[in-house]
């Protein structure tokens, strides 16, 4: 049985089905399965309400003031659609890869490591459809998705569903 991911769960995990999946679609690309969002309105909706949670939750484990956060500021401000992106062109933050919970020590890595394990695992039995990865498309700069992104990676699949943002204006 194949498990959807619902917007309200944690972005990048098998969970539940909620009613916006309602408005997502699934799409196939090198044997994996995505549900997406289609409309760039729907995908401007997802990244500043569920994203942004995420975002600012992660930020705030670090000590960082959420409300201050350039990358998180400039999210309402993009126009998002979905694209093919190729994994190996994707930046990745090196604050985040170096960060660690503030609570309990754990280091980002750390726990992407286990997290990966466990997505993989599901990825390669086909029980679960996966999310596109976020980035913005001036810098190729992952944005969230970092266990989806090097799990996809480490399986060898050159490339990914993305939701791509760009500056309005450019």
């Amino acid at each position: 049985m194949r498990r959807a991911m619902s917007a309200g769960s944690r972005v990048g995990n098998v969970a539940r089905r909620s009613a916006l999946d309602n408005r997502t679609t699934v799409r196939r690309l090198h044997g994996i399965e995505y549900r997406m969002f289609e409309d760039s309105d729907d995908i401007h909706d997802f990244i500043n309400t569920e994203i942004r949670r995420e975002l600012e939750t992660d930020r705030a484990s670090m000590i960082e003031n959420p409300r201050q956060d350039d990358l998180i500021n400039s999210l309402p401000k993009r126009k998002w659609k979905v694209e093919v992106v190729t994994l190996a062109e994707i930046q990745l933050n090196p604050v985040i890869l170096n960060s660690s919970d503030v609570k309990t020590g754990q280091k980002f890595v750390e726990r992407l490591r286990e997290r990966r394990f466990e997505l993989r695992k599901a990825l390669e039995v086909g029980e679960a459809a996966i999310w596109p990865i976020v980035l913005l498309q001036e810098e190729q700069l992952l944005v969230d998705s970092y266990c989806r992104h090097s799990t996809l990676k480490e399986m060898s699949i050159p490339e990914a569903y993305g939701y791509v943002g760009r500056i309005l204006g450019r």
